[in-house]
């Protein structure tokens, strides 16, 4: 039989971001969502690429330049093992349209190819956005070289094979491990949150052991990523530096550790669909007294218990919150004084750095944001949902709930620790303890009114919601480029910058409740 893998790819690319729905519609609502949705994307991926050039462009000014091929595909691949990690394997095995799927007069090779590729497309997408600007940078400031465009771009192709292996195998196995339990669910989302956490400590353990020793600089940055963390990316360098044989290694190994994971999971895809689908016996029924609450608790509740209970809903909501809070806890061990000198940083005053902290706390925050997807993740139950004599801004506001309590109570601890580690005077105080909650309204209020301008109720994973959604990717992003912006215009601005944040968080939150009072969530 035939191979059907390419055209199955071809499908779930056209679905991804709603292309395919809105190509075919005659709404054009539809087709102005589609279209609103991937410019706002571009304009993030161009923001991105602008800090890119500003890195690729430090390292060329300080002579190092030749570093960068090597440098690109280290933090590439470890990007891509992150979000691979978090993306699990339930998008491979656990689809709601399993039974359809199955059914057709394709292999079981051809389904895992089809969705692995469908994966591999977007974090080759990411890598080549990375590769390119900063090729670009070093041929412009240090001349070109065939060599090192041919080396760069062949190692960008093959680089996010082996971290969405390593990855999607680490998932498969915690999902075994898992298998059976009563709460399954939630002691995945433990193990992964575990996963992530070991991940983050070793990263900051690695960097503040390199800190005591050298001097920050993109020098010392190379090493940390490539000689440290990602040694497969050495290979890139030796190629450069006239080893040839160096690069058929890298192609060579990606290939045989992707061919054969493809081999080994195709041979056990029903056992693992059925492990990750599977429904654990309940115990028996006990009476117990009932308790009256508010329709607005009971919302609430629900939206936990929703969060606690789906583990890629768990680990990708709240990333941010994790990675803050493990920065917080990381920083009782740190001089931060010391560390400031060795990064050569010229800090005024202990003030401007805490208005500097507030970025941080948009960047993590923004990136946890299980608001903008959680309307989506109601899919074609929504209608028990919205049919309940309860107004639509009650259950938007029970929505937006979850991630405004997990990221103002993660931004506080660690506030509190960065404010006593850095010795803040009595304004960074003030503007921090006020500042984390206004921003964290608005990342949940804004994430809710993402979702409702982009849904996706015809999702046959979690991960096309929690994920690859238009509203997660514009939260995610946007923020990303917001906290940076935050955190050098903190320094350089100070109590200016957080001010004017503020205002715009107060203004943009407002509007955005205003706009819930006439909302009608249609089944």
């Amino acid at each position: 039989m035939k191979s059907k893998w390419l055209p199955m790819t071809k499908i779930q690319l056209m679905g991804l971001f709603g292309i395919n729905k809105a190509k075919n519609s005659a709404d054009p609502a539809v087709k102005r969502k589609a279209a609103g949705g991937l410019a706002a994307l571009a304009i993030v991926g161009a923001v991105m690429i602008f800090y890119i050039v500003l890195i690729a462009v430090s390292f060329c000014r300080q002579g190092i330049g030749q570093h960068l091929p090597a440098l690109t595909i280290a933090l590439t691949s470890l990007i891509t093992l992150l979000f691979s990690l978090l993306h699990g394997c339930s998008s491979l095995f656990a689809m709601k349209d399993y039974d359809l799927v199955m059914s057709l007069p394709v292999t079981k090779r051809d389904i895992l190819i089809s969705r692995l590729l469908c994966s591999y497309i977007a974090n080759l997408a990411f890598a080549l956005g990375v590769a390119i600007p900063c090729l670009v940078v070093l041929f412009v400031m240090d001349g070109f070289s065939v060599s090192v465009l041919a080396v760069t771009i062949v190692g960008a192709v093959f680089a996010p094979l082996l971290p969405m292996a390593v990855a999607i195998t680490v998932s498969a196995l915690l999902t075994a491990l898992t298998a059976g339990f009563k709460y399954k669910n939630l002691l995945q989302s433990l193990l992964g949150i575990i996963a992530f956490a070991g991940i983050m400590i070793a990263s900051f353990s690695i960097s503040f052991g390199a800190n005591a020793e050298q001097d920050i600089d993109m020098n010392a940055m190379y090493r940390l990523f490539v000689a440290d963390i990602y040694p497969p990316a050495l290979l890139i360098e030796m190629t450069l530096d006239g080893t040839i044989w160096a690069i058929f290694l890298f192609i060579g190994a990606s290939l045989l550790i992707a061919a054969a994971f493809v081999l080994v999971l195709s041979l056990g895809y029903h056992k693992i669909h059925d492990a990750l689908t599977a429904k654990s016996a309940r115990s028996a029924y006990r009476a117990k007294e009932i308790r009256s609450s508010s329709a607005l608790s009971a919302l609430t509740k629900r939206e936990f218990k929703r969060l606690l209970t789906c583990p890629a809903y768990l680990l990708n909501g709240l990333s941010g919150t994790l990675l803050l809070l493990i920065a917080g806890i990381a920083l009782l061990f740190v001089n931060v004084q010391e560390s400031l000198i060795q990064m050569q940083l010229s800090i005024g005053s202990t003030g401007e750095l805490a208005y500097a902290g507030f970025g941080i706390f948009i960047f993590c925050a923004g990136i946890s944001c299980p608001s903008a997807s959680a309307l989506s993740l109601e899919g074609n139950s929504r209608g028990q949902l919205f049919v309940l004599p309860v107004p639509a801004r009650k259950i938007l506001l029970a929505k937006a709930l979850p991630t405004f309590l997990i990221n103002t109570a993660a931004g506080y601890i660690t506030s509190i620790i960065f404010c006593i580690k850095i010795g803040a005077d009595l304004p960074g105080w003030i503007t921090l303890l006020i500042s984390i909650p206004l921003f964290g309204a608005f990342i949940a209020i804004f994430g809710i009114f993402l979702n409702l301008k982009f849904p996706k109720y015809d999702w046959t994973t979690e991960i096309q919601v929690v994920k690859q959604s238009i509203p997660v990717m514009i939260a995610v992003f946007g923020s990303m480029i917001l906290g940076f912006a935050a955190i050098f215009l903190g320094i350089l601005v100070g109590f200016w910058i957080v001010l004017a944040l503020d205002i715009l968080c107060i203004v943009c939150s407002i509007a955005c409740w205003l706009y819930f009072k006439n909302v009608r969530l249609c089944v």
